[in-house]
């Protein structure tokens, strides 16, 4: 099966006339048209998993072939917005279900749930609920992201109203780095969201984010210790000490160790990275790789100097570009796998605009980093 693959992906390279290799980092091609926009992507060793969040569902791919195989079972209560999707190792796949679409002005609370879930594709695809972990009670405005960490705990950060919170290993939840309050004047200014953007164009659409506002902390990586997050209205990426998450401060002095990491570039008037990630199977790449959704890549950032470099970018492969996330390493390649799902030509998603203009089909990418 892994040579399968091998030699069906150096066919796919060969033969797909859109390939790309903008500056010899990398190569993307098409792996996947779907006909409904689509968010968040992980997979394993045979089987890609994207998010439907508008159908309520979870589709898993040939990671073969690109062609369906099956979804995830729904939860008994269904799904409200499965919009993330996180591998916790190979046979293992975690779900963000955000609990509904973003509500700024004024905040209104959504109600978070992780699912977790064992899949095999022994015999054919098939999927079992295993856990399920809800906030209920918790002040989140919008879950944006979370990350398992190496213990078993999980964070999820909230772009609303500022927030880190901790899962500990028996699904307690308690607070990591959260405002002193959810009063305005307590937020902390590095990690909740802008209540005005400027107008942008993306793609040739005129383009403002739901609420017309910026959010706060949103994608989550960790790495050697560091929690790293990235923040379009403080406009950077931030890191803090894993450790602080559990030291005997109040959250919100926590917040005095966040460090910034690498700054927008100051010729950028409104960025987004709607995700980033580490190469979990590389240890010696050092880069964190990024969905920079506005500008229809995808990067990568060198944290020890805030250097960037265009990975792969193509304004209809890339097209708002909304989740990315690294597969298991077969034949020696470093292949990511990213969504993309044209937030410009949704009103849900974009208050500039008042009629929906997708570009059928949405497209999930793949992207071989050669060097």
């Amino acid at each position: 099966m892994r040579l399968l693959y091998l030699v069906t992906a150096i066919l796919l390279l060969l033969t797909a006339p859109s390939a790309s290799a903008e500056d010899s980092l990398a190569v993307s091609y098409d792996f996947a048209h779907l006909p409904t926009p689509i968010a968040g992507v992980a997979g394993g060793r045979d089987v890609v998993f994207v998010g439907e969040p508008l159908n309520s569902s979870v589709a898993a791919l040939s990671r073969l072939t690109g062609r369906q195989v099956g979804a995830l079972p729904a939860p008994p209560s269904g799904f409200v917005l499965p919009f993330i999707v996180h591998s916790l190792g190979e046979g293992r796949i975690a779900v963000l279900d955000a609990g509904g679409t973003p509500q700024p002005d004024p905040p209104v609370l959504a109600n978070p749930t992780i699912y977790e879930y064992a899949y095999s594709t022994s015999g054919g695809f098939s999927a079992q609920l295993v856990r399920t972990i809800r906030f209920t009670g918790v002040p989140v405005g919008f879950a944006e992201d979370f990350v398992l960490l190496p213990d078993g705990r999980y964070l999820l950060s909230d772009a609303i109203l500022g927030s880190v919170w901790v899962v500990q290993p028996d699904g307690t939840v308690t607070p990591g780095i959260v405002p002193k309050t959810f009063e305005p004047a307590d937020f902390i200014p590095r990690l909740a969201l802008c209540p005005t953007m400027p107008k942008v164009t993306v793609n040739g659409v005129p383009f403002l984010f739901s609420g017309s506002t910026l959010p706060g902390v949103s994608p989550l990586a960790v790495r050697d210790g560091n929690v790293y997050y990235y923040s379009p209205c403080a406009r950077g990426i931030y890191s803090f000490p894993l450790s602080v998450l559990s030291d005997h401060r109040q959250p919100y002095e926590r917040a005095a160790d966040i460090r910034l990491v690498a700054p927008t570039p100051a010729d950028v008037p409104v960025e987004e990275l709607l995700d980033f990630t580490f190469n979990p199977f590389n240890p010696a790449d050092r880069y964190l790789y990024a969905a920079d959704a506005l500008q229809l890549r995808v990067i990568r950032i060198d944290l020890a100097t805030g250097a960037r470099q265009v990975v792969a970018g193509d304004p209809r492969r890339f097209d708002f570009p909304s989740a990315l996330g690294f597969l298991p390493t077969t034949g020696g390649l470093s292949e990511l796998v990213v969504v993309s799902n044209q937030q410009e030509r949704l009103t849900v998603t974009n208050d500039a605009i008042t009629e929906d203009a997708p570009n059928l089909p949405f497209v999930v990418a793949k992207v071989l980093v050669t060097r």
